[in-house]
C-alpha cells in the first residue's frame, strides 16, 4: 500500500526547508511525557513510526543499551536522509515504509512509538493491525497526536495543508486500538512547561497557553 502522495511531498518539502528540526523542538517538551511511559529495559527493540529527523528514535535507542536496537520509519525519503545524517549509532537504522504495510516479521519489536504522525495514515485500521503484528506478545504501543477532537484549534489543519488526516475524539482513538487487539489501553495528556512567547498576537497567545496547559498532546498507552 502506498502512502498518500500529497502527505509525502508535504514532508520532503519540510524536511528540504528544515522544518524537521523545528519539530523536533517543538514536539520535545510534550513527547517526553509519553516517552517516559515506555517501560524500555536493556535489549529492548523499538520501532518509532513516523520518525522525521530520528530524534525520538535515537532518545529511545539510548534507553535501550548496548544490546538494544531501534528503526525509524518515514514515508518521506528525504526525512530519512535527515535521520541517517544526523544519526551516528550502531544498532539504529532508519528506513522509508508506510504504517500499513511494515516491512518487519511478526513479533520484532518490543515497543514502538509514533508522535505526530499516525493521524497521517491512509488506513489506521490497516496501520494499527500492523503495530499489532510486528510487536511482540506483551510489548506496548505509545501514541502522541495534537490533531483530534477535543483540541478544537487543530480541526482546520487537514483543509489548511491539503491532506488527509484522521480527526477522532480521545475515547474514538481508545476504541480503535483496543479493536485493533490491545488489550490494555490508556489515555493521557501531554502538556508543555514552556511558557508563551509574549510577543506572540493575543489570540496566537491564548491559544498556545490554552493548549500547553489545559489541552495538550493526546497520550495513548496499549499492550
Amino acid at each position: 500500500m502506498a502512502a498518500v502522495p500529497e502527505t509525502v511531498a508535504l514532508f520532503d518539502d519540510w524536511a528540504a526547508r528544515g522544518r524537521a528540526e523545528g519539530m523536533e523542538q517543538g514536539h520535545l517538551p510534550r513527547a517526553r511525557r509519553a516517552l517516559a511511559r515506555i517501560p524500555v529495559t536493556e535489549g529492548d527493540r523499538i520501532l518509532d513510526l513516523g520518525c522525521g529527523n530520528g530524534w525520538a528514535t535515537r532518545l529511545l535507542r539510548a534507553r535501550a543499551g548496548a544490546a538494544g536496537s531501534a528503526v525509524g520509519v518515514d514515508a518521506s525519503e528525504s526525512m530519512v536522509g535527515r535521520a541517517r545524517a544526523a544519526s551516528e549509532a550502531s544498532a539504529l537504522t532508519f528506513e522509508r515504509g508506510v504504517f500499513e504495510s511494515l516491512p518487519f516479521p511478526d513479533d520484532a519489536f518490543d515497543h514502538v512509538f509514533s508522535f505526530e504522525a499516525l493521524y497521517y495514515s491512509a488506513d489506521l485500521a490497516r496501520a494499527l493491525a500492523e503495530i499489532r503484528r510486528v510487536l511482540r506478545p506483551g510489548g506496548t504501543l505509545t501514541v502522541g497526536t495534537d490533531h483530534y477532537l477535543e483540541n478544537v484549534d487543530s480541526h482546520s489543519w487537514s483543509a489548511d495543508l491539503g491532506i488527509p488526516m484522521e480527526m477522532m475524539s480521545e475515547a474514538e482513538w481508545a476504541a480503535r486500538v483496543e479493536a485493533a487487539g490491545f488489550a490494555s489501553v490508556d489515555t493521557f495528556r501531554c502538556f508543555d512547561p514552556r511558557p508563551a512567547d509574549p510577543a506572540l498576537p493575543p489570540d496566537e497567545y491564548a491559544a498556545v497557553v490554552r493548549f500547553r496547559t489545559e489541552v495538550g498532546t493526546l497520550g495513548i498507552h496499549a499492550r
